[in-house]
């Protein structure tokens, strides 16, 4: 049985001097066997992040995290540097990747109705096969997120990961995602999701073929990355409605009220290079919580948040005037791109404005 060892250690940040005499020992360091050593009076801020003073050492906060690889797994929270050992039976954690690599872990969504895409009745069981239908009838797999907007069907653009995990609940974890092979030109790395059987990928299957973008971060485990599928009722819906067709693709932007979480915010109008797209920007009813009946008349956001974008190209910036945000705060800015029979979905959230502190 193998374990897995997780600590983070501080130097300490006070020098040992050698060969002092007691008059020549530096402030907050004592005299003791004609050295000069660190003092019991040295406050705790000497000590690094995540480590405390004790009998005049710098020592971890928390003690070493050793979680068994058999029955549970490991995740580091990002902010504070601690590991929890999460059950395999009971919990889904999002493991740290290998040196170097990158893991993504999420929760797939119904994009039309914004629910967890899951079966009836899951008990949230790996997918064991591809099935016909329902969650476990969906492939994911990661991407050079540039390469992809350029060609989709380019073999090339497909990166090397772990074993992929997906259960009947949609959750799914991509581990160790190699991003060594990227080149500095590349700073996205993708997800490309569709049925995993490819006689029924496209519009045919489960799920319009959907393309999502998040920077890569070598050592990164990325928590909480909505995933999402669309059915091809739902964008048949849009196109009957007054929106685009699906064969011309689209880029997809959802705009969240906060910072975390699933809030939508109404009221904002997207930009491409900082000036309107009102004869590429299409919007829904404004009342409608879901994503079914687009509104030609609409030139803003409703209750869903969410704009479908044509004729989106590789090397624009989008993004949205603050709109209905406090003045602290502005909206993230993002690549976008159209791909014919591909949903480009990007979620846009708050973000500190210049010189700031978004409280969202």
């Amino acid at each position: 049985m193998h374990r897995i060892l997780m600590i983070a250690l501080v130097p300490l940040s006070l020098l040992v001097l050698e060969g002092c005499k007691t008059v020549d020992c530096g402030e907050g360091t004592i005299e003791k066997d004609g050295k000069c050593v660190a003092g019991d009076s040295i406050g705790s801020a000497a000590c690094g992040p995540f480590t405390e003073l004790e009998a005049g050492q710098c020592v971890p906060t928390f003690p070493p995290t050793v979680c068994d690889d058999d029955s549970t797994d490991g995740e580091v929270d990002n902010s504070t540097g601690v590991t929890t050992c999460i059950g395999t039976g009971a919990g889904f954690a999002c493991p740290p990747p290998e040196t170097g690599k990158q893991t993504i872990c999420g929760q797939l969504h119904d994009l039309e109705t914004g629910a967890p895409f899951s079966d009836p009745g899951a008990q949230c069981v790996r997918c064991a096969a591809p099935t016909a239908t329902g969650a476990c009838s969906i492939g994911i797999r990661a991407v050079d997120a540039v390469k992809f907007a350029m060609n989709p069907m380019d073999p090339g653009a497909v990166l090397v990961t772990g074993p992929i995990y997906l259960d009947d609940c949609g959750r799914y974890k991509v581990p160790d995602i190699d991003i060594t092979v990227l080149p500095a030109t590349s700073p996205f790395v993708g997800l490309g999701i569709d049925d995993a059987n490819p006689a029924m990928q496209g519009p045919a299957g489960t799920t319009n073929a959907i393309g999502l973008s998040t920077p890569k971060v070598a050592g990164l485990a990325l928590k909480d990355f909505e995933g999402f599928i669309a059915k091809n009722s739902t964008t048949t819906a849009w196109t009957a409605s007054g929106g685009p067709p699906i064969s011309g693709g689209m880029f997809v932007g959802i705009f969240r009220a906060m910072s975390t979480g699933l809030t939508n915010q109404a009221g904002v109008t997207i930009t491409r290079n900082g000036q309107p797209i009102a004869a590429d920007d299409h919007y829904f009813v404004a009342t409608q919580a879901m994503r079914t009946t687009v509104d030609p008349a609409t030139s803003a956001t409703g209750a869903n948040g969410t704009v479908l974008v044509t004729n989106a190209m590789l090397g624009e910036g989008y993004t949205a005037a603050p709109g209905p945000l406090p003045v602290e705060c502005k909206w993230s800015a993002h690549a976008g791109v159209s791909l014919p029979f591909i949903l480009f979905v990007q979620v846009f959230r708050p973000v500190n404005a210049t010189g700031m502190t978004c409280p969202l």
